[in-house]
């Protein structure tokens, strides 16, 4: 039993700097409880100290709390909070990403999952590759029909919970139809080499807990009180995964702002965080609406942008903070003279204190980044470019990975394909296709059959496959016995040549593939040296290891010096930064044509509160007359979210018209013209172009922009293809086309 006085000493530390509405929520001892949390409001803090309050003043176990997020990022910052809040305890509470918490389930019941132990994860590469067999074997082709494109719709069918059968029964076209046949097919193959995709991680989990209720009991009993953050980002199975799991007591929260819900094109649903109280009726609902990060000028242009949705809950942020500069907004004859502006203020900014590492350029899509690339290093401005490369998916990093893989489950015909060859063994697609069939007619894995090698017929440079075949058996037996991640994964790389294959690489990136391969073996030691400091009785597990590498995201090494952060707004959300530019703030880019036209408008919008609410201390807004996309120059509007900016935010507020408004800017006047619409042409219509005449279109493609159309002109002799965009593109129909 707690003494009183001391009681009252931790609750006052717990409670110290949180403003009334923070206290509430982390007071909340039972019950569902759901946290509106406002952009910059502190809702970490209040998820670490109300955690903190449960155990260490309400006698809940540490190890009966869980915490679920998005990103490994999220999680480790949670994870060192509750360490300064908790100290030892706070290691005891379960706090993981939603993809690790379906890994954590499934491996500890494969068999009433109906998988098998050890099984490996496979990343999007491998999907890839196993969808890539089946339409070759099957013969299955025709318009938007590729692995990606097959893969991305059997995974939106995943994290919507909908399983082969079902989804047979509602293909209606011939394109969902071949997603139909192949659905169950890729699931089978996935089994048969003992591995999961990403999307099994939640769907089997789920599954798990629906059937077998003993199991189901057991995580309830578990995990008595169950936390998400960033809720508003949820798809149908993680929204499932936390019904069922807090189905019985229902000391739930949930915590995340509907403002900020940006993801619907990768399944998330608005309606989890917006419909709460209907799920549980008994909920109590908190707006955390004073902002710690930004001025008021900011928040005065995020609120009256987002006010503009319907589908949100009221709420109005809010600061202590001063006034703030006023947001800047210029419009630029193109692009190029965006990027030169912006890098130039960025220099002007750098030159009177500001670090470059204070500023970050947003902008819609990742084309975008060109020209300020080309721009930066013009002008020699250090930056990086935030979420494009992606550490876990480069080559030399996926290659030791997959060997490592091998070592742990020799059943991983998908990943020791991948290396077979690499280094060179001589063993061509030919070679490996005689070695695939000798292991299927001898009913065994790929691995099994490489020290015998030689019995494959007509098999060249088998004796380098016996090589690896017995490098392999030795790297696997070291592995249950013990042998550290590090030490099996140098031994790979040293005695299969792969280091000395760099080594010889003359090539200007070869050094860093080297490093790279390091910091990867870095990481390892880190993990061995983290599972020691556990005890004696503690050890680094390499199937652990690799099973904690397939649920990273985006690992980004550090720069040599401070640079000016590069990304899409997408790739901005969760972060923040004392000056932001805000870039392409124009019709096509912000709102995206593609968005507008499938009636996804208020998406954007909270797209562009997320990219505002970023800013701390200055935020400048940009837009071009004209931009050069596909090698020919566009008219452009500006964003019609201009005009819902409070003019007074701006050091130089846009005119307002009426019906055809304008905007002036820095450098004159935007007229806001009404945008013509793009006309819907059709492969092999006849056309004439203004200055090249009579063409036929070849192709036609869909874009941000409107319609893409390839025309090959009866001009040009060899009938080379042309690249147009039909909207600003004068075009006629021939008559009789």
């Amino acid at each position: 039993m707690i003494p009183q006085a001391l009681k009252e000493r931790i609750e006052s530390e717990l409670l110290e700097g949180l403003n009334p509405v923070q206290r509430e929520a982390v007071l909340h001892d039972r019950g569902p409880l759901l946290i509106v949390a406002g952009a910059g409001s502190g809702k970490t803090r209040v998820i670490t100290h109300r955690i903190a309050y449960l155990v260490r003043l309400r006698d809940v176990r540490a190890y009966n709390v869980a915490a679920v997020t998005f990103t490994n990022k999220a999680a480790q910052e949670m994870r060192e909070r509750l360490s300064q809040l908790m100290g030892p305890l706070g290691s005891e509470v379960f706090v993981r990403t939603f993809h690790s918490l379906g890994l954590h389930i499934l491996s500890r019941n494969a068999e009433a999952a109906g998988l098998r132990s050890g099984f490996s994860v496979i990343d999007t590469s491998g999907q890839n590759t196993v969808l890539k067999a089946i339409l070759k074997e099957w013969r299955i082709e025709g318009d938007g029909i590729s692995p990606a494109a097959i893969a991305h719709r059997i995974n939106q069918a995943r994290d919507a919970l909908v399983g082969p059968a079902e989804y047979a029964r509602e293909a209606d076209d011939f394109y969902t139809r071949a997603v139909a046949r192949v659905y169950p097919e890729y699931i089978k193959r996935l089994r048969a080499i003992n591995a999961v995709d990403f999307g099994d991680l939640l769907f089997e989990t789920v599954s798990l807990l629906e059937s077998n209720s003993e199991v189901l009991e057991k995580y309830q009993r578990l995990w008595q009180y169950f936390m998400i953050d960033e809720y508003q980002d949820t798809n149908h199975a993680q929204y499932m995964l936390g019904r069922l799991i807090a189905r019985n007591h229902e000391n739930i929260m949930v915590v995340g702002d509907d403002d900020q819900s940006i993801y619907s094109w990768r399944g998330a649903n608005i309606a989890n965080i917006l419909e709460f109280e209907k799920d549980y009726g008994s909920a109590k609902v908190l707006r955390l609406e004073e902002n710690y990060r930004s001025t008021a000028r900011i928040l005065s242009a995020a609120n009256s942008v987002i006010k503009n949705n319907e589908q949100r809950r009221a709420k109005t942020l809010f600061t202590t903070r001063e006034e703030g500069a006023h947001l800047e907004y210029q419009a630029f004859p193109d692009d190029e003279s965006e990027a030169r502006s912006v890098v130039s203020r960025l220099q002007s900014l750098r030159s009177r204190g500001y670090s470059y590492a204070d500023m970050a350029v947003f902008y819609r899509t990742n084309a975008q980044s060109r020209v300020f690339e080309s721009a930066l290093r013009e002008a020699g401005v250090p930056y990086l470019l935030v979420g494009d490369i992606r550490f876990y998916e480069r080559k030399e990093i996926k290659d030791l990975l997959a060997y490592l893989q091998v070592i742990v489950n020799p059943a991983d015909d998908l990943s020791l394909e991948r290396i077979i060859n690499v280094p060179p063994r001589g063993l061509g697609n030919v070679g490996l296709d005689r070695l695939r069939n000798h292991a299927i007619q001898k009913g065994q894995p790929l691995a099994s059959i490489l020290e015998a090698a030689d019995q494959v017929p007509n098999l060249r440079g088998y004796r380098k496959v016996q090589t690896l075949g017995q490098l392999l058996e030795e790297w696997s037996a070291a592995a249950r016995l013990g042998s550290a991640p590090s030490e099996l994964a140098e031994s790979v790389l040293d005695r299969t040549g792969y280091l000395q294959m760099l080594r010889a690489d003359t090539s200007p990136d070869a050094p860093g593939r080297i490093d790279n391969l390091y910091e990867l073996i870095g990481s390892m030691r880190s993990f061995e040296e983290e599972r020691a400091s556990r005890g004696p009785e503690a050890r680094a597990d390499l199937a652990e290891f690799l099973q904690t590498v397939s649920l990273e995201t985006s690992v980004e090494g550090e720069a040599s010096e401070p640079g000016v952060f590069l990304m899409t707004l997408h790739n901005a959300k969760g972060l923040e930064y004392p000056i932001v530019f805000l870039t392409g703030f124009e019709e096509g880019y912000l709102p995206h044509s593609l968005s507008v036209d499938e009636g996804n408008t208020e998406e954007e919008r909270r797209l562009l509160y997320v990219g505002i609410t970023r800013a701390r201390d200055q935020l400048f807004l940009s837009a071009c007359r004209r931009r050069r996309v596909f090698g020919s120059y566009q008219d452009r509007l500006p964003s019609r979210f201009l005009e819902e900016l409070e003019p007074g935010v701006f050091s130089n507020p846009p005119v307002r018209g009426s019906g055809a408004p304008r905007a002036a800017a820095g450098m004159g006047r935007i007229a806001w013209k009404e945008e013509a619409r793009p006309e819907n042409y059709r492969a092999g219509e006849r056309v004439r172009h203004a200055r090249y005449g009579p063409g036929t279109i070849r192709t036609v493609e869909n874009t941000v922009a409107g319609q893409k159309l390839a025309i090959a002109f009866d001009s040009d002799e060899e009938r080379n293809e042309r690249a147009f965009l039909a909207r600003y593109t004068p075009l006629e129909r021939e008559t009789g086309s």
